[in-house]
């Protein structure tokens, strides 16, 4: 008589439901008909993606024609834990970039978050 009594594993058969990647908010919305906007995105786009990226996008925050991101600089030369972590100003009326450097992940979101508080109160 064979018995029914249930696995304590899972059968190597069954393939489990893929798990999906958490949905992320959208941060900053471009107009891609605009080619300043097109360009910071492509831009933008090639440095965090790719066999090797740039920059690990932290967060964002748009202001006017300036996109202030929050990045951790991933290939460098200068490796030093002052010049790992920046906020970059990427112009989406012109092709500039311009960063500030951070002492940390936290501080360079905190530098974000001080632009996007002064971007509220005006």
């Amino acid at each position: 008589m064979p018995c029914h009594a249930r696995s304590s594993s899972i059968s190597r058969r069954h393939n489990p439901i893929p798990l999906l990647p958490p949905l992320r908010r959208i941060a900053v919305r471009l107009n891609h008909d605009v080619p300043g906007e097109l360009q910071a995105s492509e831009l933008i786009h090639r440095y965090t993606t790719g066999r090797w990226p740039l920059w690990r996008l932290l967060s964002m925050h748009r202001l006017g024609n300036v996109l202030y991101c929050a990045v951790e600089w991933l290939r460098s030369s200068k490796q030093g834990n002052s010049e790992r972590y920046a906020l970059a100003e990427v112009a989406l009326d012109h092709v500039g970039v311009r960063w500030h450097y951070h002492g940390s992940a936290a501080a360079a979101r905190a530098a974000l978050r001080t632009v996007a508080k002064a971007s509220a109160t005006k």
